[in-house]
C-alpha cells in the first residue's frame, strides 16, 4: 500500500523541513522534469492555512551509502545505476525563498504568517491567471533582493525568475519591463549589485536589451 496518492505533474514534492523565511521540498528523482532554479512554487495545505509562495533557488542532490558503494565500484551496469535514482535512500532537496503568500483569496507580498508543515505538498506554480495575479504587483521583488545574507544567489535567481514568468506570461514585455524598472529603482544606489544583474538580464533576454528596457545601462 502507498502511502501517498500518485503526484500530478504539478507536484513539486512535499515540505521537508520550513521556517518563516522559507522552506526545503523533498521529492523523487522522477519529479525533476517539472521545478528548476528560480520557478516560482508554492506550499499547498490541504486544511485552511495560507498558501505560501516562493522561488527556488537551490537544488542539491546529497549522496548515500549505496552510492558511495557503486561509486567504487568498476563498470557498474546501467540497470543498477537507474534502480538507484528512481529508489534512492534520500530525497533531492531544493530551497525555497518565500516571497508571499494567499489567504481568503488575497495575495500577499510578504513573509508568510506561520510556515508550511512537513509533508505539505508543493506545487509548481503554473496557472497563468494565477501567476499574473501574484506578480502583477511587484513588491515580492524587495525579498530577492533581501535574501543575499541568506546565502541566496540573488542576482542569478532574479533573472532566472524573470525569464520563467516572462515565459509563463506568454512574453509579457510590458511586464518584463516594469521589473527591470523595479530592479534598478531599488538597487539605485547598490551599482555593485545592479550591474551584475542587468548584464544578466541582457545576456538572458536581448530582445528586451535591444528594445532599451535596460534604462541606458
Amino acid at each position: 500500500m502507498e502511502l501517498f496518492a500518485a503526484e500530478d505533474k504539478s507536484s513539486a514534492g512535499r515540505v521537508l523541513r520550513a521556517g518563516t523565511q522559507g522552506f526545503t521540498i523533498g521529492c523523487q528523482v522522477r519529479q525533476l522534469s517539472g521545478p528548476s532554479f528560480g520557478c516560482l512554487v508554492k506550499a499547498q495545505p490541504v486544511d485552511a492555512r495560507e498558501a505560501i509562495f516562493g522561488l527556488i533557488y537551490n537544488m542539491n542532490v546529497d549522496d548515500d551509502p549505496l552510492v558511495r558503494r557503486l561509486i567504487l565500484a568498476d563498470n557498474q551496469p546501467e540497470t543498477v545505476i537507474n534502480d538507484q535514482r528512481q529508489n534512492r535512500l534520500l530525497p533531492i532537496e531544493m530551497a525555497v525563498l518565500a516571497v508571499g503568500y494567499c489567504r481568503d483569496g488575497r495575495f500577499y507580498h510578504g513573509l508568510p504568517p506561520r510556515p508550511p508543515l512537513n509533508l505539505d505538498p508543493v506545487l509548481l506554480c503554473l496557472d497563468k491567471a494565477e501567476i499574473v495575479r501574484f506578480t502583477d504587483r511587484l513588491g515580492y521583488l524587495r525579498l530577492i533582493l533581501r535574501a543575499r545574507d541568506l546565502g541566496v544567489p540573488v542576482d542569478q535567481l532574479l533573472v532566472a525568475h524573470l525569464q520563467d514568468i516572462y515565459r509563463l506570461r506568454g512574453y509579457d514585455a510590458d511586464w518584463a519591463v516594469a521589473v527591470i524598472g523595479e530592479v534598478i529603482q531599488l538597487l539605485r544606489n547598490d551599482y555593485e549589485t545592479l550591474v551584475p544583474v542587468l548584464e544578466a538580464i541582457a545576456e538572458a533576454l536581448p530582445e528586451l536589451a535591444a528594445a532599451g528596457a535596460m534604462g541606458g545601462f
